[in-house]
């Protein structure tokens, strides 16, 4: 079979989004992470997901490979490392590390999307990076085989080469949520009087001086020592409290709309970014997000399984049972049910990481338990 390879270039990250004038906008490249984690509802979404998949631990049979996946990186740890590709997976849609090895073994190294490009075969079946080194005395790669660069994908639509990120389909909220914010500033901040309004009932005609010393006065009067105190009118002036317009009150609370969308964007609870939901609990909440957690781990875990040439699993306790609670609890309804003794429900809760029932605890019992039949025991001897 004979074609030419890198004869069909791969945009990195296809349509992704871009930052114009403090806006996000459609358009072709790469958005950087400073960008896109301006808005703080992305932020936070973001957050959440890199942070709670970075704290699962990744596992393979093959001791070599083990040892990669916990030790992934030369110059960060395991955590920010992984916490980078998928912040990096969610704001682009792609997420990039080039698999290298020294006298140590080998490990991976993490490559912006600006400095890769892809390239697919003319049958469509083989793929190729070029990855540069802007800046640094290191040497650019050039026709890099797939099997050597990890590459994580989110909804591809072009056959999984390459994917898109969540941010796209945002781009009419986050540009409302961003006019929506220029106003508030504009009501809130630069507005002379917003809330009240004085007028001269006398039909006197007052120059600027004028003004400012009746604003000052009435300011005097009821600010400050004054404020909460009966207002005392004369008859000079006629005092009107102001009510923002009712369209633009509604405008002013679109932040929580535009909120909810970049939730259900990034597949989480609305609760997780500030808007209470109606008609959810604890529970329901939980999850809802560990069907989340599983939706943005699966990429991962096929493509390292895929790249190392071995079953990749991944423990996922720390990241959605922090203290242990949610395994205490289905303990609990397993030993109500019958299904296990608590003898094995201590044993499950001793090799987890339950900060209720710890090892050391367990133990401790156990001693004190056996120490107990021991003095029966002896006891039941002396008495025959």
């Amino acid at each position: 079979m004979f074609f030419e390879k890198r004869s069909q270039t791969i945009r990195g990250s296809g349509n992704s989004v871009a930052l114009t004038g403090g806006q996000m906008v459609l358009g072709s490249g790469y958005i950087s992470a400073e960008q896109a984690l301006k808005n703080s509802d992305v932020w936070t979404a973001v957050n959440i997901i890199s942070s709670d998949i970075a704290r699962v631990k990744f596992h393979a049979d093959k001791q070599k490979v083990d040892k990669t996946l916990n030790n992934p990186s030369r110059v960060t740890n395991r955590f920010n490392f992984y916490q980078s590709m998928i912040a990096q997976m969610l704001l682009t849609g792609n997420a990039y590390a080039v698999r290298r090895a020294d006298s140590g073994g080998e490990y991976l190294e993490f490559v912006a999307p600006s400095h890769i490009q892809q390239y697919l075969s003319d049958d469509g079946q083989v793929t190729t990076y070029d990855i540069t080194f802007n800046g640094t005395q290191e040497d650019d790669l050039k026709n890099v085989p797939a099997t050597d660069v990890i590459h994580l994908r989110l909804l591809s639509t072009d056959g999984g080469l390459t994917g898109k990120s969540p941010l796209t389909a945002l781009v009419d909220e986050l540009t409302l949520q961003s006019g929506n914010n220029q106003l508030a500033n504009s009501v809130f901040n630069k507005s002379a009087n917003p809330s009240a309004m004085l007028k001269l009932t006398t039909g006197q005609k007052l120059n600027d001086a004028g003004r400012e010393a009746v604003r000052t006065a009435f300011e005097n009067a009821n600010t400050g020592a004054n404020a909460g105190r009966v207002m005392v009118m004369d008859g000079t002036f006629d005092y009107s409290q102001l009510e923002v317009k009712s369209d633009i009150a509604k405008l002013l609370t679109a932040t929580d709309w535009t909120r909810s969308q970049i939730a259900k964007a990034f597949m989480l609870p609305s609760d997780m970014l500030g808007s209470e939901s109606e008609h959810s609990n604890a529970d329901q909440i939980r999850a809802m997000y560990n069907n989340t957690i599983g939706r943005y781990l699966a990429p991962a875990l096929e493509e390292l399984s895929m790249k190392f040439g071995e079953s990749v699993i991944a423990d996922i306790r720390e990241a959605t049972d922090l203290d242990g609670a949610m395994l205490e609890q289905r303990t609990i309804n397993l030993i109500n049910s019958g299904a296990i003794s608590p003898a094995l429900a201590l044993e499950i809760l001793k090799d987890s990481h339950s900060d209720l029932v710890t090892p050391d605890l367990v133990d401790a019992v156990g001693q004190e338990n056996a120490v107990g039949k021991e003095v029966v025991t002896n006891a039941g001897s002396t008495q025959l």
